[in-house]
């Protein structure tokens, strides 16, 4: 079943779509969640969550892509549970991996960009990127793998993947500034 059919099925309110979602995009979206929360119960709990919300926002969203768009409330849904979760206790994976970004993304209150725009200069620095330092980026970032696991998943050092990360990071920096989206 293709994703049209799949949103179709969301704006006719045909309760299949969930199930349709979960079969096309289940597993998908249980690693990202699970990857985040590392813990089977919660990520239960989240995804039923997300499925909730896909089906609250679609209708009235239309969105361009499905498996884009429930990545989205996956990734949203997993974070707000963690945060909740790690209130007053250690700091996790993942908000180590935000805190190493805090310096270099710009403040939501203070940016005069779009979250389109930020979206479109990320997606043009990511391209610029070579093959290894993107999948580096990207797993510690959006999947926040600790460097423990991306250097296992992809036979790199930790020591490779540290510095490919604070290198990367630095790069985004000058490329904000360029792009005139942080001072």
């Amino acid at each position: 079943m293709d994703e049209c059919e799949i949103v179709r099925m969301y704006f006719s309110r045909d309760e299949n779509a969930l199930s349709a979602t979960e079969r096309q995009y289940g597993g998908l979206l249980k690693r990202l969640v699970f990857g985040i929360l590392r813990s089977e119960e919660d990520c239960e709990e989240c995804l039923s969550d997300v499925y909730f919300k896909l089906w609250s926002t679609i209708p009235p969203l239309s969105p361009d892509s499905l498996k884009a768009y429930a990545l989205k409330v996956a990734r949203s849904e997993a974070l707000m549970k963690l945060r909740k979760k790690t209130a007053k206790k250690r700091r996790c994976e993942a908000e180590i991996s935000l805190s190493e970004l805090e310096d270099i993304l710009p403040d939501k209150s203070a940016q005069d960009s779009s979250e389109s725009e930020i979206r479109e200069i990320l997606n043009r620095f990511l391209g610029e990127l070579d093959r290894d330092a993107r999948i580096i980026f990207v797993r510690r970032y959006w999947y926040f793998d600790s460097v423990k696991e991306i250097s296992l998943r992809f036979g790199f050092t930790q020591s490779k993947v540290k510095s490919s990360l604070r290198y990367t990071r630095e790069r985004l920096r000058k490329f904000l500034i360029k792009e005139g989206v942080v001072l």
